[in-house]
């Protein structure tokens, strides 16, 4: 699958070599490719049926877009756990489910990147939603690289549709606009515990435009 004009298409890229020649896959590239890509197919599918059940929109699409696309990751796991990196917290999807059908490494990468259902702990009830915010925040800065990939994807999406609220100047819409510098702060800190890559650059980017766009807007309230 490749995106073509902003859209999934479910044409093949052809393969190249350094002279930019195409190549022939092969019988048994062939078939690899072939299961490689069941398995991204089932993930779409699984996913989209998923938070269909629960009447939930998500952008999981555009997360493995980031991956896939912009971030060249060709690593199978990360990006079938970029499908399904929200369906534990927003769905009745059990870990059992999901491991059985996808892998335990599937499983343990969704894990990594995902916080308890609702922001509510029944183990621990005392426990605020901002107190468990700040343990989310403070865990993913110690997962492993391959878990903090897909949470780049993941805050990348979120960070490019902030920016596209402020350039239709709908800011005044979203009550959430309140908490932008500290959700900013709270990124950039976990950017600086990866290791630099395109991923983070991107990302690192659309913080500072977005604290941009924060501080022009405040400017503009005092008017």
């Amino acid at each position: 699958m490749i995106l073509v004009n902003g859209v999934f298409s479910q044409k093949r890229a052809p393969m190249v070599n350094h002279k930019g020649e195409v190549q022939s896959l092969g019988k048994k590239s062939e078939k690899c490719y072939s299961y490689y890509m069941n398995n991204i197919e089932s993930a779409k599918e699984f996913a989209t049926r998923k938070f269909a059940e629960v009447n939930v929109e998500n952008h999981f699409l555009e997360v493995y877009g980031f991956l896939k696309e912009d971030f060249k990751v060709n690593d199978e796991n990360i990006l079938v756990a970029g499908l399904l990196h929200d369906v534990l917290e927003d769905t009745n999807t059990t870990d059992e489910e999901m491991s059985e059908k996808f892998g335990q490494d599937v499983l343990n990468l969704v894990l990594e990147v995902s916080h308890v259902k609702n922001w509510k702990d029944p183990t621990r009830p005392e426990m605020t939603k901002q107190d468990l915010m700040s343990e989310y925040y403070e865990h993913i800065r110690e997962i492993p690289g391959r878990a903090k990939l897909i949470k780049i994807a993941d805050f990348t999406s979120h960070m490019g549709n902030f920016i596209k609220i402020y350039q239709k100047n709908e800011q005044h819409l979203y009550p959430k606009f309140v908490n932008n510098d500290k959700y900013i702060t709270q990124i950039q800190n976990f950017l600086n515990s990866c290791e630099d890559s395109l991923a983070k650059e991107k990302l690192w980017k659309l913080t500072v435009e977005l604290e941009q766009k924060n501080r022009l807007s405040a400017f503009n309230m005092l008017d």
